[in-house]
Parts: C-alpha cells; sequence; structure tokens
C-alpha cells in the first residue's frame, strides 16, 4: 500500500478540525433534570451563559438554570423522578442536579420566596433538598410548602416528614406531618402543629393545576326544596 506524502496528511488533519461541523459543535451544556410543565403570567427563565427570557411550558431545564416569577405568577416544574414543584409569585430559585448512574440527586436553592411541592419517594442513594440562605430541608417524599424570607423560613409538611436544618446553628428538627418548622436566621429553630390555615395554604400550594378543585353550594328553589350544587373546575 502506497503511504501518503506527510503533507497531504497534515492538509486532511487540519481540514477536518475546521470543518464547520466541528467548529459549531457547542460546549456540553449542565445535565437536564426537569421541564417547565405550566407557566401562568410573568414567569422568565436563565440558562448560565443567557439573559433572563420568557419561559414556555415544555422547555427543558438543566443544571444551574435559574427560574424567577413575578406578581400574580406561577411556575409548574416537573423533574425527570415526576417530582412537582409549584414555585408561588415573587419568587426566584436555581434548580441543580446529578446523575451518577442511575442514581439522580436534585437541589432547589431559593433566593426568595417559596414553593408548594410534591416529591416523589427517593432512593435510599439519592436525595432531593431545598436551600435557603437560612435553611436544608432533606427530602425523601412528601407534600408541603416551604417559604423563605429575610425573617427566616417556614415549612409546612402535609404528607411523610421533612429534616429541616439550620445552616447557622446546625441544630435540625424532624418536620412530620401535620406540623410546622420555623428556621430563623439567628440560628434557632423549632416546630409545632400547623394552624388550619397554613393547612389549607399548603394544600392550594401543592396542586399541580392539573388537578380538579371543587365547589359545592346548598341551593333552595321557591318552594324550599334544598339542592346542592358541585362544581369541579381547574386553575
Amino acid at each position: 500500500m502506497k503511504p501518503y506524502p506527510v503533507n497531504l496528511l497534515c492538509g486532511l488533519v487540519l481540514a477536518a478540525w475546521t470543518s464547520p461541523a466541528l467548529a459549531d459543535t457547542p460546549p456540553a451544556t449542565g445535565t437536564t433534570i426537569a421541564t417547565v410543565s405550566k407557566v401562568i403570567s410573568d414567569v422568565t427563565r436563565k440558562e448560565a451563559t443567557k439573559d433572563w427570557q420568557k419561559a414556555k411550558p415544555g422547555e427543558l431545564l438543566r443544571t444551574g438554570d435559574r427560574v424567577r416569577t413575578g406578581d400574580r405568577s406561577i411556575a409548574i416544574i416537573k423533574f425527570k423522578d415526576n417530582s412537582l414543584i409549584r414555585v408561588r409569585s415573587q419568587s426566584e430559585l436555581t434548580v441543580n442536579g446529578t446523575q451518577k448512574g442511575s442514581s439522580f440527586s436534585k437541589s432547589v436553592d431559593f433566593d426568595r420566596g417559596g414553593i408548594g411541592f410534591t416529591i416523589a419517594k427517593q432512593r435510599s442513594d439519592e436525595e432531593f433538598r431545598f436551600t435557603s440562605p437560612t435553611s436544608v430541608a432533606s427530602i425523601r417524599g412528601t407534600g408541603g410548602q416551604y417559604v423563605t424570607s429575610d425573617g427566616g423560613d417556614t415549612l409546612v409538611v402535609l404528607t411523610g416528614s421533612v429534616k429541616l436544618t439550620n445552616r447557622k446553628s446546625g441544630d435540625t428538627v424532624e418536620v412530620g406531618s401535620g406540623f410546622t418548622g420555623l428556621s430563623n436566621p439567628d440560628g434557632s429553630i423549632s416546630q409545632r402543629p400547623s394552624t388550619d390555615d397554613e393547612k389549607r395554604a399548603a394544600a392550594d400550594a401543592t396542586r399541580s393545576g392539573d388537578q380538579p378543585m371543587n365547589l359545592e353550594f346548598d341551593l333552595r328553589d321557591g318552594q324550599g326544596k334544598a339542592r346542592n350544587l358541585h362544581i369541579d373546575y381547574k386553575q
């Protein structure tokens, strides 16, 4: 077999290296961990190397992406393990995730605001965490509401349990179903039974937007006969 001249080989290598197919290949991006399932009103998202842009249903979220909601706005984010978070108005957060083999760990890092959450049961080698400047909440599979502000964090648990840790003191409480955890910037942390208003607010915050809500009315006609009116609707 006749060998190729050295200059010809160099030319082939250079041509391949500078070809558009290789030169235009984008750099590797973060791991895809979630999808924007639903947006209501003013919802924007930010990728690491881009400016804030209007979020659209069906868009993928990769590790390091940010989501922000304006006034009277909601975003529903669905993770690959079918966990759901419902981002409340005036909130800003970052989603992160790591994939190691079949193990998938996730975190939602808050700047401000709050969410309703329905987290799928996590395997022993996985975790789902919420973090804020004040606290870290470790979740294995539960539902409830988490809100962070300058005055501290409030965690309402509807089902399951959540380990809530204060980042300043390192103290931890296990917040169970029907309880509210309170974590403060001064390092203090506690829990107490949830109020009825907290339970109702958390239940509303965990609705995915596809789940039907209902209203019931007792009506009476001109003869005084009672009639029950039941209405199902979606947000």
